[in-house]
């Protein structure tokens, strides 16, 4: 899939550059414009022990490990033109299917998983720097600070101490740092991006059950690859 996608871009860029030069002018008069992107998204969760993990009775835990999956989101752009090399940038994301697993080790081999899925609604306020452009083709990096609000974050989920439940905060805020391509076309310009995307602070809620207890802090954390099309 990986070398598939690479292709694919590879030969949008070759492409581009190849072709005369579609409408030069894209940036400059287009002031305000929309869009909206197809994102592709893969979840990570940053997790530290509780300081007291190995003295607390946690229930014979040993260890936490995590696991990691795909997942997937749309979103709509809006996009104010400041100059010919910045742009300022704001969207509205749905994603769908983010999950990450944290699953619990018992000393003698049994073990338990508790499932952090979530469904995100995001708006992130961003900055993109541009280069120059060459021919129908412009690089550009981005960054900024958002807010993210989870539907399915287990906070008033029924707890017990078999059942294995990890709440977080609804609420968050998140960071953004990436990179991508503006590839212009005679209608639209189309964008390949990836991009970090990690939340700030700790979004665990504690309770008074070992899935928590054994844990300091939960840092989510998304790695989005986008399709932009504006």
């Amino acid at each position: 899939m990986k070398r598939l996608l690479l292709a694919v871009i590879t030969l949008l860029i070759g492409r581009q550059a190849m072709a005369q030069m579609n409408d030069p002018l894209y940036d400059l008069n287009q002031k305000v414009h929309f869009g909206f992107s197809v994102i592709g998204t893969y979840g990570k969760m940053k997790f530290t022990r509780s300081t007291d993990f190995f003295t607390i009775d946690n229930d014979t835990i040993d260890n936490i490990t995590s696991t990691n999956f795909p997942g997937l989101g749309v979103g709509g752009i809006m996009n104010f033109h400041l100059n010919e090399f910045w742009d300022l940038r704001s969207m509205v994301i749905v994603q769908v299917m983010s999950q990450r697993n944290l699953t619990y080790h018992y000393r003698g081999g049994a073990t338990k998983t508790a499932m952090l899925q979530s469904t995100y609604f995001e708006v992130p306020l961003l900055i993109k720097y541009k280069s120059v452009r060459h021919k129908n083709v412009r690089c550009y990096v981005i960054g900024g600070l958002g807010y993210r609000y989870n539907f399915t974050n287990d906070a008033e989920t029924q707890r017990s101490a078999t059942k294995p439940i990890v709440g977080m905060r609804a609420s968050t805020f998140n960071y953004d740092l990436g990179f991508g391509l503006d590839l212009y076309y005679p209608y639209f310009k189309f964008s390949p991006e990836i991009k970090l995307s990690n939340d700030i602070g700790n979004a665990l809620i504690k309770d008074n059950y070992a899935f928590t207890r054994t844990l300091g802090g939960l840092y989510p954390k998304l790695i989005q690859l986008s399709l932009h099309f504006e």
